[in-house]
Parts: structure tokens; sequence; C-alpha cells
């Protein structure tokens, strides 16, 4: 196999990133057409197919996927290195593609990311909060905040910590529902939960070593944790949400924290990245600003 110009490779690794070859030319300031013709040329010299192209979308093939995987982190060294030639100050530079569950991004990714663009000039910023999970790779994302278990891939993940989530409702629903006393009590109250959602719904509780598992009647699903606050803030029932989330509403909106001592505990929250961030000097301080951030929340 003949040697592979590694502008080529970066080139690729860019309108990956990107997401298309014109947002790749504009990063890279080299005309549309010439991005086209190195990825066709990268193809060509590799012996085989890394991008599926249409009149309006792109995706990766197997091979691409693998080839953009195992390219990624060294063009970021090497890019990064190049910076460090014209002073400290550039190699913080450059966008930073960063995805999140919409509660955890709107109350405090944004404001992180505020921060950072007034103490980094040279960062720009894309955010796109979802409640699904996206293809890093595919979609060009550098770094992502995930909640819950994490699926076996070839993603580097730090654990930030554990959500415990508590009861909360209104006051105004609970003087006109019977009292809750125990767990048990919660069968015959209205709740309001996160999907999925079955015809038989439980609520593992735990207070210290005792667990015990309740079945509940759900009135309201919804796969946003701040709606279901607002719902439950105006009596709509009785939810659960982590205590950085609710915070502000228990002091604003009414809301009484059901049952304290008892809690659905450990629910994993982790920052997620293509490459090791440590790898890369302004991903290495956007993720530490995420995790500390998060981290002291959830204490």
């Amino acid at each position: 196999m003949e040697t592979i110009d590694l502008e080529l490779i970066r080139i690729f690794v860019k309108v990956i990133q990107q997401g298309s070859f014109s947002k790749a030319s504009i990063i890279l300031g080299i005309p549309k057409s010439t991005v086209s013709k190195s990825v066709t040329k990268l193809e060509e010299t590799l012996g085989t197919k890394l991008l599926l192209r249409t009149t309006r979308s792109q995706s990766l093939t197997s091979s691409g996927r693998l080839f953009y995987e195992t390219c990624l982190e060294p063009i970021q060294v090497l890019e990064d290195a190049q910076r460090s030639m014209t002073g400290q100050d550039s190699i913080v530079s450059g966008n930073i593609k960063i995805t999140a569950p919409e509660d955890i991004g709107y109350q405090i990714v944004s404001p992180i990311v505020g921060e950072l663009t007034q103490k980094y000039p040279e960062l720009t910023f894309e955010m796109h909060f979802t409640n699904s999970i996206v293809d890093l790779i595919a979609d060009g994302f550098d770094l992502a905040v995930r909640i819950g278990p994490l699926r076996e891939s070839n993603l580097k993940a730090r654990k930030i910590g554990n959500l415990d989530m508590s009861l909360v409702a209104a006051d105004s629903y609970l003087k006109k529902h019977p009292p809750i006393l125990k767990p048990k009590d919660l069968e015959n109250h209205d709740v309001l939960m996160l999907p999925p959602v079955s015809s038989k719904n439980y609520w593992s509780l735990v207070k210290g070593k005792t667990q015990v598992k309740v079945p509940v009647k759900t009135r309201l699903v919804s796969n946003q944790i701040t709606s279901l606050l607002y719902s439950a803030a105006a009596g709509g029932g009785i939810t659960l949400a982590p205590a950085f989330l609710c915070r502000n509403l228990l002091e604003e909106k009414g809301l009484i924290r059901v049952l304290p001592e008892w809690k659905i505990k450990g629910i994993p929250i982790s920052l997620v990245s293509p490459i090791a961030t440590s790898s890369s000097a302004r991903l290495k301080i956007v993720s530490d600003a995420l995790f500390d951030t998060i981290s002291s929340r959830l204490n």
C-alpha cells in the first residue's frame, strides 16, 4: 500500500467532526471540491469505502468508522502540537461539540460553557441537548454527559458519580390525598414518571440497607425531569428527581420531599468522549470543568 498523505486523513477527520463537506471546507479554509476530492483519494489509497454519500447526507461505513476512531486522537495531538508552536494560549482554541440530557444541559452545561467562552476567547462551542443517545462518532461530538449504565464501546468514559433520586410533591397535592407514611402508601397516589413505562410499574426505594419494591399508578409520563417537576409543582402527583434539579423548585414552587429518608439510589452519570480527553488541551479543560461542576452539584 502506498504511503498515505497525512493531510488527507486530517481532512477526512474534519468532515466527520463537522458533519458535512461544506462545513469542513469552511473550517479548513479550502474549497468544498478539494475536500471531496481528498476523501475520494484517501478511499482509493486505502482501497475501501469510508463514507456513503448522497446529495443531502453522509454516513460512515464500518471501515470508515474504524479508521476515524483510529485516526481521531493522533490528529488531535498533532494539531495541538502545531498550535503550541505559536504560543501556549493558542492550544486552547477550536470548536467543542457537546451533547447532554436536556435537564442537565440547560441547568449545568450551559452555564459552564458560558463561563468558558469568557475565559478562553478562541474556543467555540456547539451544544445539542437531547434525552436520546446520539452516536458521538457519526455525529462528530467531542463530549457527552450520559446518565445510566453505559453500553460497551470504544468510547472513553469517566464516571462522575451517582444520581440519588428523591420523592417530591406539591403541598397542595398532599393536602388533598391520603398521608404518605411508608413506601406502601405510594400505591394509592398518582405518580409522574420517566419512560419506559409498562402495564405494571414499580419504584425500588432504599433506606440504608433496606430496599422495597413498590407498585405505582402512573398518571403522567415525560422524557424530561424538569417537566415532571413542574407538573408535580402544579399538584399533578408525586415524582422522582435528583436534588440538584429540584432544589430551586422546593424553595420557590412549594414542592415538598415525600418520605425523605427513602430514595432511588445510584444512577450513574458519566462523561464520555471518542478520545482520551487528556490527549487534547481544549478537551481536557472543558471536560475537567464539566466533571468538577457536575460532581459538586451531586452532593
